[in-house]
């Protein structure tokens, strides 16, 4: 009956990568990463099932980490999209969960009289089972948290990792004989304790990432409703403009017949300035980048701050609000912040730049500063004036690029404070 033993092992080998790409995210094209993933642990099983005949299949649980773990880490890292915490701890969590089911089927055949039937039956069930349960209720959820959460996993890739160690080491291979009661406890409470800690680590980062989601639509309903009460003021500004227009080219029309043209002058000056004042109602289609934007607009024109915008995007963009609001809320703050320390009767500025270019997203903004912003450790980055507890903008605007693909570009040069990006939208992954 060792042949149902050798398919039980190579139908398992096979579900393993199955399992890690269910919930994977490819640097490259879909069939790219399946072609070489599936070539590659290919020629890792045949391997490994050479090994077993030559060596018997005891073999595999001591060497499975330099002929299984390591070749096939190598080969999925190169084809992350997440070549951080992230790629390793999914990477153990698919491992551990392999090889604890491989741990259960053994154990239960060992109960049924050690013949391989049973181990067959439940290898066969237990690998579908748990691709269908993943693929129905994790896989979104589980994608979704790689996507927002970048901090935090390298604790729980460590976690995973001695877990994963623990069943190595633990493991009681095919055909060896089975430990006393002690060492048969300690195995137990590996396989029990093993589902639980990653039922509690994958909780812990959806309370993250909730918590993240709540504080976004705080900040959303924030912005909501200060853009309705601009939306009103500007509104008003305007109606009262429209009413006194016919006054103004009524005093206009006088002034240029009895050839007043230097009060002509001063009148159109004044006109012209306080329609300027008026903030915009629209600055773009895109509403959650326009209620930023008019946020801003607002904040400058109480800073005396000229603050101007060129923004050619559509509607809507293949990015979440809440990236968006992130990186455009803390270049607008961080400009601002620089822009107001300017002593008055000198320029204070900020221009904002926001087009498509290509399959990328490309955002830009300038503003004037009086002092110089102290560089980082780094030097790639700069330290806030503010003190402990401040300066976080830079670095969440460059975690929202580099989700991107893309990197944050800084310029300080002749009183001018410049940050860019280009991001990828994700469309044209």
């Amino acid at each position: 009956m060792t042949i149902l033993r050798d398919i039980s092992f190579l139908w398992a080998m096979f579900h393993v990568p199955v399992l890690f790409l269910l919930l994977f995210e490819p640097r490259y094209r879909w069939r790219t990463t399946l072609l070489a993933g599936f070539t590659g642990t290919g020629v890792l099983i045949v391997a490994n099932v050479l090994l077993m005949a030559w060596k018997g299949p005891s073999i595999i649980m001591r060497v499975a980490l330099f002929t299984c773990t390591i070749p096939s880490a190598l080969l999925f890292f190169i084809l992350s999209k997440y070549r951080d915490g992230r790629f390793f701890f999914l990477f153990c969590l698919t491992d551990t969960v392999s090889f604890w089911l491989l741990q259960i089927t053994n154990f239960l055949d060992r109960m049924a009289g050690d013949n391989y039937v049973l181990m067959f039956f439940a290898r066969l069930v237990a690998f579908p089972l748990t691709e269908i349960f993943i693929w129905r209720y994790l896989r979104r959820p589980y994608l979704n948290l790689q996507r927002k959460l970048t901090g935090g996993w390298w604790l729980f890739a460590a976690i995973g990792v001695t877990y994963y160690l623990l069943i190595m080491v633990t493991s009681v291979p095919v055909g060896s004989p089975m430990p006393d009661a002690i060492g048969l406890a300690r195995i137990l409470l590996v396989l029990i304790l093993m589902p639980l800690t990653y039922m509690t680590i994958l909780r812990a980062l959806s309370q993250q990432m909730e918590r993240i989601e709540a504080e976004f639509s705080a900040v959303r309903n924030e912005l909501v409703y200060e853009n309705l009460r601009i939306s009103q003021e500007s509104g008003e500004a305007l109606s009262r403009a429209r009413h006194d227009i016919l006054g103004n080219l009524g005093i206009l029309q006088t002034l240029s017949s009895q050839g007043e043209y230097q009060k002509l002058d001063e009148y159109l000056f004044r006109i012209t300035q306080q329609t300027r004042d008026i903030l915009p109602l629209k600055i773009t289609g895109h509403p959650i980048v326009n209620a930023v934007l008019t946020q801003s607009a607002e904040r400058a024109k109480n800073e005396a701050v000229d603050f101007c915008c060129q923004v050619d995007i559509p509607e809507t963009l293949p990015f979440p609000d809440e990236d968006l609001t992130a990186f455009l809320m803390n270049l607008l703050n961080n400009a601002l912040e620089a822009a107001k320390k300017i002593p008055k009767g000198w320029p204070r500025w900020i221009e904002i730049t926001m087009h498509i270019r290509g399959k990328y997203l490309f955002i830009e903004g300038r503003n004037a500063y009086a002092l110089l912003p102290e560089p980082s450790d780094n030097g790639r980055l700069f330290r806030s004036h503010k003190g402990v507890g401040h300066g976080y903008g830079l670095k969440i605007m460059e975690g929202v690029a580099q989700r991107y693909h893309s990197e944050l570009h800084i310029e300080v040069k002749d009183g001018v404070f410049l940050a860019q990006t280009a991001l990828l939208m994700p469309a044209s992954e």
